[in-house]
């Protein structure tokens, strides 16, 4: 197969919210049997949830989004449910699986230092972290997830223009109002709209995509191959059986991801709940609900605020039983399998 000298550069426009998700997979599929390397940009016309693949759909608040009109769709890549709207320009990188790093930090890096040079491009001071989020300072500006399908290689990420930090807690199930509160709270601090020009930073994606990739950038436009593959996904995706994916049990511990490092947990053991905010490894702010403390309320919630998870046993002894109980809840959890 000869090597690709073009970067093919496809604008969607607007699309509603399926197609803003079966475009870029078919593209996927083109890219995969021989289409060029491709970088293409959509915004959804309508707000909507979508979620990964291997993801139980019990992780999305199907009563919300039914009352406040939100379609939801599986996508063919993986992580949590997402909320998705307008004020968002996604941006998708596919190239061939044989034309990518097989180290996925690796390539990770190569694929997502063009959008920080893209966002630079319209005075967003982004950089790429050690979690390789796109940030500034400590603040998340680009919602990103990759993965394979088929035989191409996908990065999906997105110029958050503005972004309903409302909604976007709301979609989501929670056990309790507390931990919806505070995925609220945590969304606020560590994800930052960015307003940009949207034709500039498509025109500077493309000018570093194709220059990070040692290709020459081309408008392109869906072949026949992937036309036909589109019309399959759209009848794919909107089957409620994908929709519904795959039979999952439920989590001991419920977890819920608002940037790398930062989560917010549920946990219960024997009567006992906490709700527990965590970032960088350390609980930034819980909500403790146990019968026996008699008034220590918050006392516990102080004591946990700062400490390690692996760490919290030390400073609940002097609350006796009921901190044996706080420490066995928060010993499950495990922010590593976010």
């Amino acid at each position: 197969m000869p090597v690709p000298d073009t970067l093919r550069v496809i604008d969607f426009g607007r699309a509603d919210a399926l197609r803003s998700q079966t475009l870029w997979h078919a593209v996927a599929h083109g890219v995969s049997a021989g289409e060029p390397p491709t970088l293409s940009f959509v915004r959804p016309a309508e707000p909507y949830v979508c979620i990964g693949y291997h993801r139980r759909l019990e992780e999305v608040d199907l009563d919300v989004c039914r009352a406040r009109g939100l379609p939801v769709l599986r996508r063919m890549v993986g992580g949590g449910p997402v909320y998705l709207d307008d004020g968002q320009l996604f941006f998708q990188i596919a190239l061939p699986v044989a034309a990518v790093s097989p180290n996925r930090a690796r390539a990770l890096r190569e694929l997502l230092a063009p959008a920080v040079e893209a966002f630079r491009s319209v005075g967003i001071p982004a950089q790429l972290d050690t979690d390789l989020e796109l940030v500034v300072g400590d603040q998340k500006v680009c919602g990103h997830g990759a993965g394979q399908i088929e035989d191409a290689v996908v990065v999906v990420g997105n110029l958050i223009e503005t972004f309903d930090h409302d909604t976007a807690a709301a979609v989501l199930a929670v056990p309790r109002p507390e931990a919806r509160v505070e995925l609220e709270r945590l969304m606020r601090r560590y994800v930052v709209a960015t307003p940009g020009d949207a034709d500039a930073f498509r025109d500077a994606a493309t000018r570093a995509y194709a220059t990070g990739l040692g290709l020459r950038p081309a408008r392109g436009s869906l072949s026949a191959f992937e036309r036909e593959r589109l019309s399959e996904l759209d009848r794919q995706f909107g089957d409620p059986e994908w929709v519904r994916g795959p039979e999952r049990p439920a989590p001991d511990v419920w977890q819920a991801k608002v940037r790398a490092g930062v989560w917010v947990l549920a946990a219960e053991h024997a009567g006992t709940a906490v709700v527990a905010g965590v970032a960088r490894g350390r609980i930034e702010h819980a909500v403790v609900t146990d019968a026996d403390l008699n008034g220590a309320t918050p006392g516990v919630e102080q004591a946990l605020v700062g400490r390690r998870l692996d760490d919290v046993a030390s400073v609940l002894g002097d609350f006796g039983a009921p901190g044996e109980r706080i420490a066995a809840a928060l010993a499950r959890a495990d922010g590593s399998r976010l």
